[in-house]
């Protein structure tokens, strides 16, 4: 029989809240009460200052916890905090079966692969200058195709969802795939959308990428010391037969298989530490607490209630 765990969410994301509720789930037995042991939170709204439990903070972004606030946090960036978990955005949505190397016939993938380089972007402001540069940069040497609404060159704007993406992606040799921030851990799904179809991603930001992605399987441009020097090294592997093949046929992950970031026991083990480990939580320990608990009365949960 499965443990029961008293857990609510607040302020969270739908696919943040079904996500973790799906993993949590296959261990333990959720009991969702407005008076939790725990609460899972993120930064949608404020709703989760009403409650004193222990607090778990996520978010989907980069924006780093406030300690004053939360007990623990689940992340996409990574720290060396315990208190914090690494969940690389590549991992928490999707599956690392499509990344799974099987033998295929090369040479028909090759020549279907009819196209350049491919280009998604939903804005091009300051916060992304290299991206644009470099979009620049390439596109001045062989068309890159941009469909987004940034930067576009094709004459329609958007992909109609995510299969819509891969089914586009898919004819492309190449797919820029540069974060839009450079963050340790922050590794979204720019990586891993065109390896899943076979398209070599030319990628910035993530400087730990390699260390989930096999660096053989995608052009770093953190190994360039310019946006010049990347744009031709991207040409120059496409005009080589050789060099292309060797990027194409590299297993997206070392030893082809996934890193221990797709791992949902890593999660729940997490989870373990949190419901196992006797804590007062922060939200209770800060000063005004005592004062201000009898507003808050109905979402308390006080220690020896």
């Amino acid at each position: 029989m499965k443990p029961e765990i008293s857990l609510n969410f607040s302020d969270c994301p739908i696919q943040i809240e079904t996500f973790l509720l799906r993993v949590l789930s296959s261990r333990y037995q959720i009991r969702r009460d407005e008076r939790p042991d725990f609460l899972i939170y993120s930064l949608s709204g404020h709703r989760h200052r009403l409650y004193n439990c222990l607090k778990i903070y996520t978010h989907h972004e980069t924006y780093r916890p406030d300690w004053k606030q939360c007990d623990y946090a689940i992340l996409p960036v990574w720290s060396p905090d315990p208190r914090q978990l690494h969940v690389p955005i590549f991992a928490f949505d999707r599956s690392p079966s499509p990344l799974i190397r099987e033998e295929c016939d090369w040479e028909t993938l090759r020549n279907s692969k009819t196209r350049f380089c491919a280009f998604l972007s939903s804005y091009a402001d300051r916060t992304v200058a290299n991206r644009t540069r470099f979009f620049h940069a390439l596109n001045q040497r062989k068309k890159v195709d941009s469909v987004g609404r940034a930067l576009n060159n094709c004459g329609w704007k958007g992909i109609p969802g995510q299969a819509a993406k891969l089914d586009f992606y898919r004819a492309y040799r190449f797919v820029l795939a540069f974060e839009n921030k450079e963050r340790l851990g922050w590794t979204t799904e720019k990586i891993y959308d065109p390896l899943s179809v076979h398209a070599i991603p030319v990628f910035w930001g993530d400087r730990q990428a390699a260390k989930y992605f096999n660096p053989d399987c995608f052009i770093n441009a953190h190994d360039f010391q310019s946006e010049e020097e990347l744009a031709d090294y991207v040409i120059h592997v496409d005009e080589t037969p050789e060099l292309y093949m060797k990027y194409l046929r590299a297993t997206p992950f070392h030893g082809n298989s996934p890193p221990v970031e797709f791992s949902h026991e890593r999660i729940l083990t997490f989870f373990e530490k949190i419901f196992s480990t006797p804590s007062r939580p922060v939200a209770q320990r800060r000063w005004f607490f005592p004062i201000t608990k009898w507003r808050l009365a109905k979402r308390n949960k006080l220690s020896g209630e």
